[in-house]
């Protein structure tokens, strides 16, 4: 008999789909989508040539929707030719894209079709509420309803604002299907020197020395934090010739000299592609969530659709499934709301085994980590985050709110060596600008 060990489990059969042909513009991005197998993993690449280095890693949604950008640098008379591989419940499908690359769609290539997401119909609608009955909303009320908890309008009156449109606003509540990417980690800021990091640029607030009559000698820090936000329009982003580039822009609570890190955000990753006769760049935008040191990668919902120009509205807290904030609660909490499309989802990680010192609250753009090593950074150009703020733990109900602007502040900047990627700029006490400088 055959030992065991040399019988190797048989792979799926690929199958092959009708091929997708479509006209797309140079120079520009287009927003293409392949229906596919719900939730499937999906990789463009060039035809016959399925590295990863050389492909674009995309996620379908529940609807089987796969989303992604193409730039072609030029026009042109040939034909690129690409492939998507997707992968799903033990199936692999394989679409062949065509592509015409012309100011002119033509009859038999017409332009990609137009594929907005849905609010589903088992979805949960959340009407918009009035002035009157958002301020009656409790916390409970607040949670359970799907809308984010209420900040003080004195303290942090632009964040009380931003959260007063919010839920002003109807929207469908998206029960998130999460997807475990091992490529990808959203890791703790990696000190070059003084505030110079390698993979972080951004804003940490720290708690403050204050002084305190019950404290020996006198002084003692200001609390810790349990909730942060933060709110962006996605940024449209370009690669490097022949490599991949990545980039994440997101908000959370500790990372910098603590064990743990609680932080959610949206990815916006570039891939050239070169056949040749023509430069491709092929864009992927998503939103994700990720809790150290209980999950080592970072947690992709697929099912949540994110295209670049999207404004992201992102909470991070740690508290209880009742809506009450904590740092000894049992969850790290994530809400993203997608303002543009009315789309929003709530994540609850277990938050044990971890304890999650609040020593600091941050808003970031970074570099993963990606196969254990610093990729290059996509050139997001520049992108503004505001309504950027923290609370307190131990606040009075409603109370604690503090804009990232103020107190012990640090001020990042990513570096490679000697070579400045990415710098932020404070516009006011609630809005930062990033600005990138260098892939690499």
């Amino acid at each position: 008999m055959p030992d065991d060990r040399s019988i190797q489990p048989r792979k799926a059969p690929m199958e092959i789909a009708a091929p997708r042909r479509y006209t797309v513009a140079p120079h520009i991005h287009t927003p293409v989508t392949i229906r596919t197998l719900p939730h499937a993993v999906c990789c463009v690449h060039a035809e016959g040539d399925s590295e990863p280095k050389h492909s674009l890693k995309v996620y379908a949604d529940s609807e089987g929707v796969a989303r992604f950008h193409i730039q072609p640098s030029s026009s042109t008379h040939d034909i690129a030719r690409l492939e998507v591989d997707c992968a799903a419940n033990g199936r692999v499908v394989r679409y062949p894209l065509h592509l015409r690359v012309s100011l002119e769609p033509a009859a038999e290539m017409p332009s990609p079709p137009v594929d907005k997401p849905l609010a589903r119909r088992d979805n949960v609608f959340r009407p918009g509420l009035s002035f009157d009955e958002a301020m009656r909303l409790t916390d409970e009320e607040a949670f359970a309803q799907g809308y984010p908890l209420r900040p003080n309008p004195d303290e942090v009156p632009k964040t009380f604002n931003a959260w007063l449109r919010g839920v002003s606003m109807a929207g469908y509540r998206i029960e998130p299907h999460l997807v475990s990417n091992p490529d990808v980690t959203h890791g703790k800021a990696k000190q070059h020197s003084n505030a110079n990091f390698t993979n972080w640029s951004g804003f940490e607030r720290l708690r403050s020395i204050k002084l305190s009559p019950i404290v020996n000698g006198g002084v003692t820090l200001t609390e810790p934090y349990d909730w942060v936000t933060g709110t962006w329009h996605v940024p449209f982003v370009t690669g490097e010739p022949g490599t991949k580039t990545y980039s994440a822009l997101w908000v959370g609570l500790d990372g910098d000299g603590t064990t743990d890190l609680v932080q959610a955000g949206t990815e916006q990753d570039a891939t050239n592609i070169n056949l040749g006769f023509l430069q491709l760049t092929l864009t992927s935008y998503y939103a994700w969530t990720e809790f150290l040191p209980q999950q080592p990668t970072e947690q992709v919902i697929s099912n949540f659709t994110v295209d670049p120009g999207d404004e992201i509205f992102t909470e991070v807290s740690v508290g209880n499934a009742d809506g009450g904030l904590s740092l000894t609660g049992a969850f790290g909490r994530f809400l993203i709301m997608n303002l543009t499309t009315g789309g929003y989802m709530f994540v609850n990680t277990p938050r044990r085994p971890t304890s999650v010192s609040g020593r600091e609250a941050v808003w970031i753009m970074e570099r993963p980590t990606v196969g254990g090593s610093l990729p290059d950074l996509a050139n997001y150009r520049s992108v503004v985050m505001y309504n950027a703020s923290a609370r307190r733990v131990n606040s009075p109900r409603h109370q604690g709110y503090v804009p990232y602007l103020g107190g012990n502040n640090k001020q990042d900047t990513m570096v490679n060596g000697a070579d400045t990627l990415s710098t932020v700029t404070a516009i006011d006490s609630s809005s930062m600008r990033f600005d990138w400088k260098a892939f690499n």
